[in-house]
Formats: C-alpha cells, structure tokens, sequence
C-alpha cells in the first residue's frame, strides 16, 4: 500500500489478447505467452510514473475450467517472464463471475479498480484502462479516467461494434506498445 496521502496513476491492463496472446479460458501456465513489446511498454508506464495492473474477467473460474490456483501460478508466470526483461506488474486482480452473475468486478463495472486503488493509492482521474475489448474502454471511463482499445486479440472485431456505443475510446491503438506512447505523450502534454 501507498506509503503516504499522495495518489499515484496508474494502467490497468486487461491480460488475455493485450499482454499475452489471447488463449480461450487458459489454464496452464504452459500456454502463457507474452506479446514481445510488453516489457518494453511496461518499462516506459513505469519510467514515467504509472503503477501497473492487471484487471481481467476469468469466468473461467465460475465455469469449472480453471481454479484460483492456476489463475494465480499463470500470473505469476506472466511477471516471470517480464522480470526477465527488467518489468513487473504491480497487482492483478480478477473477476471469476459470469455476466448473469451480475457482480460489482465484472468488467466495465469498476470493482476490480476500486479494490487497486485503495491498495495502491491510485488516483484513477489521472489513469487509464487498456484492453481489446469494449468493456476495458468503458471501464476507463467509468472509472473517471480514460479509456484505450487496442487491436490485439479481440480488438479488430471489437472496434466494428464501436459504433454502436455511445462512449467512445480515447483511442485507438495498433497495440500496447503504440498506446503507451499516447499514455506518455498526454501526460507530458497535461504538464
């Protein structure tokens, strides 16, 4: 937890198609794989002052199809990998409820980013939520921060159903690596 009264920002990333290639109901540490511009991106949110975390839905878990503990040993894999390449993800946090479930965690609802931020401190109108799908947007902005979809894993499907929504992303970005540099670059330009 923060040490101090100061609210940090930070990125929560959803996992499956935006760090890792997009696996239907993983549930082996085995199948893990990282997009190779992660650490990297990971390493400039970090340089320029962002806590980093994860917010996944894992319904999988409510379906039989995955436990806690493999959630958990295939996150840990994740920053094992990325501690290799000099990045860590400060927290992950998931959703193991289906939709009909009608939880409080379930992306775009915000109890996920409610339960990071008070653990780390985050000021979430500074922050941002990054992901292939609709819901990570829209969970950016109900936050009261912002919202960037990427087209990885799900993203080029999600983005033909934009239209549809009335909130729109803040934008819209090949992958990680190219929204972080609008991440950085807004920030720099809020100074």
């Amino acid at each position: 937890m923060g040490s101090n009264n100061i609210k940090v920002p930070a990125v929560f990333l959803d996992r499956d198609g935006t760090i890792i290639f997009n696996k239907k109901y993983l549930n082996s540490p085995k199948k893990v794989k990282l997009f190779s511009f992660i650490a990297e991106s990971i390493i400039k949110l970090k340089n320029a002052g962002f806590k980093i975390i994860v917010v996944t839905n894992q319904s999988g878990i409510n379906r039989g199809i995955l436990t806690k503990k493999q959630l958990n040993i295939i996150n840990e894999k994740i920053n094992n990998l990325l501690k290799k390449k000099g990045a860590k993800i400060d927290g992950f946090y998931y959703c193991p409820h289906i939709e009909a479930d009608d939880c409080k965690c379930r992306k775009p609802k915000i109890g996920m980013v409610l339960e990071g931020s008070r653990f780390f401190n985050i000021n979430l109108k500074e922050s941002y939520v990054i992901g292939d799908c609709i819901k990570d947007y829209l969970l950016g902005f109900n936050m009261g921060g912002k919202g960037i979809l990427v087209l990885t894993g799900h993203g080029k499907k999600q983005r033909k159903e934009i239209s549809k929504e009335k909130i729109k992303p803040m934008a819209i970005s090949k992958n990680l690596k190219e929204a972080v540099k609008v991440i950085v670059q807004n920030k720099k330009n809020r100074k």
